[in-house]
């Protein structure tokens, strides 16, 4: 009876190991099916729309190459419709304190919202308050560096941030290049 009572609690000490292997083995597994099949974000045309109206105000704030410290600049945004493609929009940039860096950029909305400007759509989160916030990636040179970059934006009708970071391609970090914070 002895013997029974030994080969049986064995058998209970081992299920209990496998069991525990094979949860383990299911959890693993389903992340990662999660990371594969995840649907890709889609930016929406009305997350852009909402930033057509009353010019924006506020700062850049970037590290200086040079002097590798955080300065910040005033830094206006009047963004228009693109005339007849309701798919692109003119994003007027005005610096009151540098007037010739002053520039004008298109940016498009790929019809499937899965690229903005030639960025990957990446997140799309919808907030209680009504911020959307926004994360794209692409690749491209930073400092004449290949580099990875992240950008986030957060919108609503009264705030609208953009952050872009960089991740050399030789680096496992990201750090923060700049950021727009407006206000209207």
């Amino acid at each position: 009876m002895l013997q029974i009572w030994a080969l049986a609690s064995e058998i209970g000490v081992e299920l209990k190991t496998h069991m525990k292997a094979i949860i383990l083995i299911l959890l693993i597994g389903g992340q990662i099916l999660g990371l594969i099949f995840r649907p890709q974000a889609k930016i929406r045309k009305d997350d852009i729309q909402i930033l057509i109206g009353a010019q924006w105000t506020g700062v850049l704030s970037y590290r200086d190459y040079r002097s590798n410290t955080r300065v910040s600049i005033p830094a206006n945004l009047m963004v228009t419709p693109n005339g007849e493609d309701k798919w692109s929009w003119v994003f007027d940039y005005q610096y009151p304190d540098e007037p010739q860096a002053n520039s004008k950029n298109i940016v498009r909305l790929t019809k499937d919202g899965k690229s903005l400007d030639g960025e990957a759509a990446i997140e799309r989160t919808k907030l209680s308050d009504g911020t959307v916030i926004l994360v794209t990636e692409k690749n491209g040179q930073d400092n004449n560096r290949s580099a990875y970059f992240r950008f986030t934006y957060k919108i609503n009708s009264k705030e609208f941030t953009v952050k872009k970071e960089v991740r050399y391609e030789d680096e496992s970090r990201f750090f923060e290049r700049n950021e727009f914070s407006w206000k209207r």
